[in-house]
């Protein structure tokens, strides 16, 4: 008679966040959504910490050569960037908006590398069958709490926006960051859900001059897409924020988020460049 094992990684190599605390995690066969590189997993925290035992979500490249920690490495920047810019908008910002009653917080990720891998063991100790479908063993994952409530797009990384009042302060909070950081960073594929008066977000991307955030960063190419796509609102016009773009047409990408290997090379080459096409870079008042 054999025994069943779970997916599970080793103790994370980064602490938490929150808590200062390390955790690894259990998890599903199965994944429950998927992205255009990656599988996202059900499962459970464990650690010393006060996160233990609470639901989280895995996260796995589908391109078993990207699941390094060199791929995973400049996602976790892009959110703690992200995570600075919210909490200086929150202290900064907000005050000057009137209408809005939100809050915006961006996830940052635990890295892990894989222990075991789900199957079936004989005796014990005897591997019967591993379930090496999605994940292999040493990958490197990142792990993130689970988010109760409606997953929501608010905007994409390649120019998609969801339009309507009801969330118009999240799309101006990509606005704003190209505006304050002298127009060499934009925060933007936007994903999450509002719970309460707060926005929870997840694995955004950062379009930078300099490309510095991986695969989902297109650089000036990628700013020019979401700009030329932004419809600006109340809140917009209440911090100021020109767009050069506006009235242009440029355009846009798919909803889902755009990778840097599915743009042209002769886009890429430009975003590489630095070459934005009707804005100058300036002194940032935040980085």
């Amino acid at each position: 008679m054999g025994s069943s094992i779970s997916h599970e990684t080793y103790e994370s190599i980064n602490e938490d966040f929150y808590d200062g605390k390390k955790y690894y995690a259990k998890f599903t066969e199965d994944y429950f959504a998927e992205g255009a590189c990656r599988y996202a997993f059900m499962g459970t925290l464990y650690g010393k910490g006060p996160r233990n035992k609470t639901k989280c979500v895995t996260k796995v490249f589908k391109d078993e050569a990207a699941s390094k920690l060199k791929n995973w490495v400049p996602e976790i920047a892009a959110s703690k960037r992200a995570f600075r810019y919210a909490q200086h908008f929150q202290e900064n910002y907000f005050p000057r908006i009137s209408g809005s009653a939100s809050e915006i917080e961006f996830l940052i990720p635990l890295l892990a590398q894989m222990k075991n891998i789900s199957g079936i063991n004989l005796l014990w100790f005897i591997e019967a069958f591993k379930d090496e479908r999605y994940v292999k063993k040493r990958s490197m994952v990142a792990i993130e709490p689970f988010i109760e409530g409606s997953y929501e797009k608010f905007n994409s990384n390649g120019g998609y926006e969801k339009q309507g009042g009801l969330h118009s302060i999240v799309n101006t909070f990509s606005h704003w960051t190209w505006h304050v950081s002298g127009h060499k960073y934009m925060v933007c594929d936007l994903q999450g859900v509002k719970s309460g008066r707060k926005y929870i977000l997840t694995d955004p991307a950062i379009h930078s001059a300099g490309r510095e955030f991986g695969a989902t960063d297109l650089g000036a190419f990628g700013m020019e897409r979401v700009l030329g796509n932004h419809t600006c609102n109340n809140f917009c016009e209440q911090l100021g924020l020109g767009n050069p773009y506006t009235g242009i047409p440029v355009a846009s990408g798919p909803r889902s988020t755009t990778y840097s290997f599915q743009v042209t090379e002769e886009d890429m080459m430009r975003a590489d460049q630095r070459r934005a096409s009707l804005y100058p870079y300036l002194p940032a008042i935040f980085e």
